[in-house]
């Protein structure tokens, strides 16, 4: 499962959204990822969540792959599309 999300925050994915990125991912049981461009991470990983460099505008895609894929998906993609700027 696949979507693509546009980052509102004017601040870009920094460490506070990273966080909630990476809350969201790990109890899922399967692979979850950010892409950006040729940029393919992680999104169980502070770090890798943070190699991104999303900025405000730039365009992410959060693909998961198996059992409730949508619904971490979903959860990461509201934390991309807010615009709290936390």
């Amino acid at each position: 499962m696949e979507k693509t999300f546009t980052i509102v925050n004017p601040t870009g994915i920094h460490a506070r959204p990273a966080r909630k990125i990476v809350e969201a991912a790990k109890p899922f049981a399967g692979d979850v990822h950010l892409i950006k461009g040729d940029i393919r991470s992680n999104a169980k990983s502070l770090v890798k969540v943070l190699s991104v460099g999303a900025k405000q505008g730039d365009v992410v895609t959060v693909a998961a792959q198996g059992e409730g894929a949508e619904a971490v998906v979903d959860a990461i993609g509201a934390v991309l599309s807010s615009a709290e700027a936390e």
